[in-house]
């Protein structure tokens, strides 16, 4: 084999890796398992890797071809998903999409070269290729690179359930398979096939019809983060609002007990005169037990969490039910407000109404948040409840409405966004629900 011959190799090798690559990467720069540097290093190697198993394969036989090729996109593959730390679904989707466009310019580019160069386009990977390739990757990388920007980079950003990504891979896979079944499974070569206009089109528009189902998915997908997020801010704000009318309650509480605090000093002090010492006791318990100060109004430092538990606490209080918090964080947690909101709040609220379905002198609630180190918050709560439980699978149904438990639902939603885990476990008519967050 000639140097030159060896050269053209290569070079075909890089168009046909470091464009896509690239793209495939691109929408999870800030997900990188390693430095830009390191990453980028190991592209280098894959490209080498690349260009010596295309060098191997044109000496082998057409079987062994297949082996090689088989290798070489295991290889690719294997280097896309150890690279970057994402979900794998997501990257499976992201990665069938680039595979789709590099079918589309390999076929785009071995028209071009039927037509400019006739002779050389039968021939594997001649210098001609690589020139068409370039070419057409010169017009449709940019509009690519385009497209990624303003619908797939986003991909990364949505924290949509992870077994959501299970099924949507199987979109940019459907398309793939149209791609493979028009080339393979025909009576005629995939040469033939390229150099034919008219399934460069037909691959043209299937393409551009794949695009816009991506992009209509991915903004659907964006549309439902935002209107979550909404819910989430709104509950928040809800809670809020009853958190300023407790506090409220409570001022104008103390206002009252202290203009009435020197009637029940003269009353208290005429018994201890008296010597009534038992009277004392029962008119002070009295006392106490119709007061707003009984209960603490802070049971941490963060507001938000503050807020869930003061309006969680009044209710579980006016359902009878016994509830004990044990919490020990800091003010300042990297855990966003509204979902703590909303994963406490779905979490006590579900353990409210097991409770309420239970006889009173058994209701109880106990919930402890602790964080263990910088890196993560525990979390756990216990209820008592009345044995009854609606399941579909391993999925709990609502008590209140047909379908799933909207509560658990969402408190595993943020669980997952923050990479942490749940476990929901079942012992002597208690329901004891913990998980891990990772901050």
């Amino acid at each position: 084999m000639s140097k030159f011959r060896i050269f053209e190799i290569i070079l075909y090798s890089c168009l046909n890796l470091l464009p896509y690559i690239g793209l495939a990467i691109y929408p999870f720069t800030e997900k990188l398992r390693f430095s830009k540097q390191k990453t980028i290093s190991f592209i280098i190697i894959l490209a080498a890797f690349q260009s010596i198993m295309g060098v191997y394969a044109t000496t082998c036989s057409q079987g062994q071809k297949g082996l090689i090729s088989l290798i070489s996109t295991a290889c690719y593959a294997a280097f896309y998903f150890v690279t970057v730390k994402e979900k794998f679904g997501k990257l499976v989707f992201v990665l069938l999409i680039v595979s789709n466009f590099a079918n589309f310019v390999v076929m785009a580019a071995k028209w071009l070269e039927g037509q400019i160069f006739p002779q050389m386009a039968l021939q594997n990977n001649r210098w001609t290729f690589s020139v068409c390739t370039f070419v057409i990757q010169l017009i449709f990388v940019p509009l690519m690179f385009i497209f990624f920007k303003k619908f797939i980079k986003e991909v990364a950003y949505i924290e949509t359930n992870s077994n959501l990504w299970r099924y949507l891979w199987m979109i940019p896979a459907t398309f793939y398979l149209f791609w493979y079944h028009g080339l393979y499974f025909n009576s005629k070569s995939s040469l033939e096939l390229a150099l034919n206009y008219v399934n460069l089109i037909f691959t043209f528009f299937i393409n551009v019809g794949a695009l816009l189902v991506y992009g209509v998915l991915i903004s659907a997908m964006f549309e439902f983060e935002h209107n979550l997020k909404l819910r989430d801010e709104n509950k928040q704000l809800a809670l809020q609002n009853l958190r300023y009318d407790e506090m409220k309650k409570q001022m104008d509480a103390t206002r009252r007990a202290r203009h009435d605090l020197r009637h029940h000093i003269s009353v208290v002090h005429a018994m201890a005169q008296n010597n009534e010492c038992k009277k004392i006791e029962e008119y002070l318990g009295k006392y106490l037990k119709h007061s707003y100060l009984k209960n603490p109004i802070v049971y941490c430092g963060n507001f938000a969490l503050n807020t869930v538990l003061v309006y969680y606490v009044q209710e579980a209080e006016n359902a009878d039910i016994k509830i004990n918090i044990d919490i020990a964080l800091p003010n300042e947690i990297s855990i966003k407000d509204a979902d703590l909101t909303v994963l406490f709040g779905n979490l006590i609220e579900n353990a409210i109404d097991a409770c309420e379905n239970v006889q009173k002198d058994k209701r109880s609630i106990e919930l402890k948040i602790h964080r263990p180190n910088a890196g993560s918050i525990v979390f756990s709560i216990d209820n008592t409840f009345d044995g009854n439980i609606k399941m579909s699978g391993n999925k709990f149904l609502s008590t209140k409405q047909n379908g799933s438990g909207i509560g658990i639902e969402s408190a595993k939603y943020v669980v997952e966004k923050y990479n942490g885990d749940m476990k929901i476990e079942i012992n002597d008519n208690k329901f004891c629900v913990s998980g891990v967050l990772l901050q």
